[in-house]
């Protein structure tokens, strides 16, 4: 769950992840893929925490990296807490024939943006019959809609937060533009959000058609000349499985084409909304904020509904795995 992004179209730099051993890790690796030669580069004494299921895109026009969320702790879904901090790390000396190396420096853009920044459940997403796209008053060019001479604000809602949190989809859209979807831990978002890089604010989408399953750890990829994202796959925290779907998000609506890859499911089923108030109640059960997070609470939940689930010849009831599980320290 580390991140792998390609710069000036031959380093590959490597940045965090996790281990079993030591949980969420902050290094920096870079290979370069010409000679295949693994390269360090000293990192100023400032920097992010250890973090898994980041995104991470490279702002060719700054020259710049810029770091995106994650989690922390010991695995995926079972410890740790989200963040939604963006970093950017400046890339000092790749490709320069120079015997002083000069160290890299990351400086935090925005802390974590939970606020009060709360918008009604209506005004977060708008669902219509047939395909899921973007706002139609928008074009390829400019798929997020901006705040007329004034930029957007930084903070963001609890359940605007979630496209950040870990092993959402974080995708470079245009060379000012990166857009994020789904993401979290305890709480799975099926929103969407986005990131102005010239400006370094963030961005309101308006996603129309039927909304996806909430979801995280799933696959997107951009098909970049013809204006379209896919979304596969990935793990439903609520409801303990793997989602097994394809969801296609159209970024150019205006052009009112007809996707001719596949048939679409012009009749889908849309799924709720993830409001603030579904996000705050999370936290006020207890979220944990160490590294290891609400690692026993979080497991004796998912273990109960696991064994509930598979208790199919009604041995035990609730509260006798109740008892158990509080025995054993895992509740």
């Amino acid at each position: 769950y580390h991140t792998a992004t390609l710069v000036q179209e031959r380093y590959l730099v490597v940045i965090g992840g996790t281990s079993s051993r030591d949980g969420s890790i902050m290094d920096e690796i870079v290979l370069d893929t010409h000679d295949w030669i693994w390269m360090h580069f000293p990192i100023g004494r400032s920097k992010p925490s250890g973090r898994h299921g980041h995104s991470v895109v490279w702002d060719e026009r700054r020259s710049r990296m810029v770091l995106f969320g994650g989690g922390n702790g010991v695995d995926i879904l079972r410890s740790g807490v989200d963040n939604s901090e963006v970093w950017e790390l400046s890339v000092n000396g790749l490709g320069q024939q120079t015997t002083t190396c000069v160290p890299w420096m990351w400086s935090k853009l925005h802390g974590d943006t939970i606020g009060d920044g709360r918008k009604s459940d209506a005004s977060q997403s708008e669902n219509s019959t047939g395909n899921s796209a973007i706002d139609e008053d928008d074009d390829i060019n400019e798929t997020i809609q901006r705040n007329e001479g004034n930029p957007p604000p930084a903070t963001l809602s609890p359940a605007e937060s979630l496209c950040l949190g870990r092993c959402h989809n974080g995708l470079k859209i245009a060379p000012d533009t990166v857009l994020f979807m789904f993401g979290g831990r305890q709480i799975n978002t099926n929103g969407v959000l986005g990131y102005d890089l010239q400006t370094d604010t963030f961005l309101k989408p308006k996603a129309l058609g039927p909304l996806p399953i909430p979801r995280y750890t799933g696959v997107a990829s951009l098909l970049d000349a013809e204006g379209y994202i896919f979304v596969h796959g990935g793990f439903n925290s609520e409801e303990l499985d793997t989602v097994q779907d394809v969801n296609l998000l159209d970024l150019a609506p205006l052009l009112n084409r007809d996707f001719g890859g596949y048939r679409l499911d012009g009749n889908g089923h849309s799924h709720a909304v993830v409001t603030d108030q579904e996000v705050e109640s999370v936290g006020d059960r207890g979220s944990g904020r160490g590294e290891g997070g609400n690692h026993q609470g979080s497991f004796g939940q998912f273990l109960m509904q696991y064994l509930l689930s598979s208790n199919r010849a009604g041995v035990l009831d609730t509260e006798e795995l109740e008892q158990m599980l509080n025995a054993r320290g895992a509740l």
